[in-house]
Formats: structure tokens, C-alpha cells, sequence
């Protein structure tokens, strides 16, 4: 009888436990575009994305990096952080709506 209720309390551990969810790379691009810059996108099967791109600033003769990342939760909402990162240090903007960019300025 103590192994059945071990089974028993077993099952419904593993009943109540969170999904495991799991999500696959459906796009993923990377590139060294030569003159000190670079830049890369994925985006997963579930929504969630990230772009990034670049270089050396020749006035600033810092590094200045673009990019956005985001996802979308389990109600469909999508979220989105655009973000420059230069020598003012990293300055995103947040996004909570259904807006999407493709900025693809090249620095």
C-alpha cells in the first residue's frame, strides 16, 4: 500500500510541475562586414528575436553598438527593447506593444 501512495503522490507532483517549454532557432544570421563592424539576428519558433549591428565610431573613435531584442507572452503581446550602447553607456527605449522595427542602419 506505501508504494502504491508513493506512486500516487509521485503523479501528481508531476502533473502540477510547469510545463518544460522548449523553443528552436527558425532564422539565425551572423556577418563581419568588414571596415570593424558586425552584425547578427535570430529569431526562435516562439516570437522571441534579437538584432544587433556595430562598429567603431570614426568621431567618436569609440565602439558603438544598435540592436533590438523582444518576445511575445503567453497572451500574445509582444515586447520589444530597442537599444543604443556608445560611450553615453547603454540607452534602451521599451517597447509593450505589437511594433516591430527592422532598423538595418549600417554604422
Amino acid at each position: 500500500m506505501a508504494n502504491y501512495c508513493t506512486v500516487v503522490v509521485t503523479l501528481l507532483i508531476l502533473v502540477s510541475l510547469p510545463k518544460i517549454y522548449t523553443s528552436e532557432i527558425s532564422k539565425i544570421i551572423f556577418n563581419t562586414n568588414g571596415y570593424e563592424t558586425y552584425s547578427f539576428e535570430y529569431e526562435t519558433s516562439d516570437g522571441a528575436y534579437r538584432r544587433e549591428d556595430g562598429g567603431l565610431n570614426s568621431n567618436t573613435k569609440g565602439l558603438v553598438v544598435r540592436g533590438e531584442y523582444g518576445y511575445v507572452d503567453s497572451g500574445g503581446h509582444h515586447y520589444s527593447v530597442r537599444y543604443v550602447a556608445d560611450v553615453n553607456g547603454f540607452q534602451p527605449q521599451i517597447y509593450t506593444d505589437d511594433t516591430r522595427y527592422n532598423d538595418r542602419r549600417i554604422i
